[in-house]
């Protein structure tokens, strides 16, 4: 595979929503799920994140449970992840929590060709900028790139609008899905998957690999089949 194998994971209610219609924080499950979170980055080599994401919930991109560093050392992997952002905009914030390195794995920011420059020079005086595409970012090219620089796991951590971008290119392998025990309804409240969707006849199939009940939460993996 000339990729990198790729995983996303997400929490949502019962009704697939991954947040409220207000785009609250999404305070859905128990620690635990963050225990899965941790455990899950510990077996990759990269995380990966949208902007609006970033902007919205502003994530911490890296191992944090000293546990899960420990599980992932013994795993013969550095402690570092590498973080990387996708933004057709290049709008980010300089005081954004996606600079914080505190693994010290590495940042990359991948935008388009025709972003605004100005925006791209700012960015580029704080990290690595790959331009991949015209007007939405080139997945198919940044996973190539990302395999050639020795990324062989990506966990990518959404929202729903990247989620639907790699799927509808076919480029997820492994989808990590918990469910909370909660519903909020809303017809504008986002959902796992986003984007102009697909018809019954493209669907993507997907084969249960393993279901984990911990109280009243459920965690789900699921393979892509092809």
């Amino acid at each position: 595979m000339d990729r990198p194998f790729v995983l996303i994971n997400m929490a949502m209610t019962v009704d697939g929503k991954i947040t409220s219609a207000k785009r609250e924080y999404p305070r859905l499950t128990t620690p635990y799920d963050r225990t899965n979170m941790d455990r899950l980055r510990a077996g990759v080599d990269a995380v990966l994140v949208g902007a609006q994401t970033m902007r919205a919930d502003s994530p911490k991109l890296y191992v944090r449970e000293k546990k899960m560093q420990q599980h992932r050392e013994s795993l013969g992997k550095p402690l570092g992840l590498l973080k990387i952002l996708v933004t057709a905009s290049a709008m980010l914030g300089p005081d954004s929590r996606f600079f914080d390195d505190a693994d010290g794995g590495g940042l990359l920011i991948a935008t388009v060709v025709d972003a605004p420059e100005e925006r791209v020079a700012a960015l580029a005086e704080r990290t690595e900028v790959w331009k991949l595409g015209r007007g939405s970012v080139d997945l198919n090219a940044l996973l190539v790139r990302l395999k050639q620089r020795g990324v062989d796991r990506l966990l990518v951590e959404g929202g729903g609008e990247l989620n639907w971008s790699f799927l509808r290119d076919d480029l997820v392998d492994e989808l990590y899905v918990t469910i909370a025990p909660s519903l909020l309804g809303g017809r504008d409240a986002p959902t796992l998957l986003e984007g102009q969707g697909l018809s019954m006849k493209q669907r993507r199939r997907l084969r249960l690999l393993d279901l984990h009940r911990e109280g009243d939460e459920l965690y789900c993996r699921y393979a892509v089949v092809r």
